[in-house]
């Protein structure tokens, strides 16, 4: 398949994928069912609560898939500090193995207009995560803001030293298109979009659509199906966003 004149095969797109697990109903197996899946696909990451990091870690030993961290998730309301310290004992319990990090920046202060606090609360998280050699994303929960702030956002957050802007927790609405195309426009040339929060309903349509507005990571519970689909019905096409 060929999105704006680039190859994708189906190794890449599966290389493209946070698989996520973020229920409050997760129970160990449940864990240990999408880490079979990941490795099964050689996902980028699975993502879940701090408390099961260590057991990601560890299914995934040594097969480079990243245990990814969703922190003050899903409002980002939390203090700074308590991001922080949840951060760090993430960090701790990956015991050095692959990682990454997903938080949700404070949308109040954004809303407020708050930036310099906005900024800061995400650069905190990036620096914890830095200093561990960890990516850190910014979740900006675009369903809840207007063009004007998404762009803001993506500012303060760059400013932040993030790697990647994400659009959504899916708790609040999902994303659109177009803003992957604003996040995209509005960021350094070298950081992330990360498109998440869209749903089951046409997730394969929506994926080929975000990466072609601009995305380079989609978050998702459906991986599997994703990929699936897309070679299925898509990989002779192509297409240009």
């Amino acid at each position: 398949m060929y999105i704006n004149g680039v190859k994708y095969t189906k190794e890449m797109l599966a290389q493209m994928i946070d698989q996520t697990l973020l229920g409050s109903d997760t129970t160990a197996s449940n864990v240990s069912e999408v880490c079979r899946l990941a490795k099964e696909y050689c996902f980028k990451s699975v993502s879940v609560n701090p408390y099961w990091g260590a057991l990601v870690a560890k299914e995934l030993a040594g097969t480079g898939i990243e245990t990814n961290l969703a922190i003050g998730f899903p409002l980002g309301s939390t203090p700074t500090a308590c991001k922080l310290y949840e951060a760090k004992e993430g960090i701790r319990t990956l015991a050095g193995r692959p990682g990454s990090i997903d938080m949700v920046t404070n949308i109040g202060l954004l809303k407020d207009k708050d930036y310099r606090r906005y900024t800061a609360d995400v650069a905190e998280v990036v620096k914890a995560g830095h200093d561990a050699s960890i990516e850190v994303k910014a979740i900006l929960e675009t369903s809840m803001l207007n063009d004007g702030e998404i762009a803001t956002a993506c500012e303060c957050t760059a400013e932040a030293g993030a790697d990647f802007v994400k659009t959504s927790t899916g708790r609040f609405g999902g994303p659109l298109i177009k803003h992957v195309r604003i996040m995209r426009k509005a960021i350094p040339p070298g950081m992330g979009v990360k498109f998440s929060g869209f749903g089951l309903y046409n997730a394969a349509e929506l994926a080929i659509m975000a990466i072609g507005a601009g995305a380079n990571r989609l978050g998702t519970p459906i991986g599997p199906q994703i990929v699936t689909e897309i070679e299925k019905f898509y990989m002779d096409k192509e297409l240009r966003g």
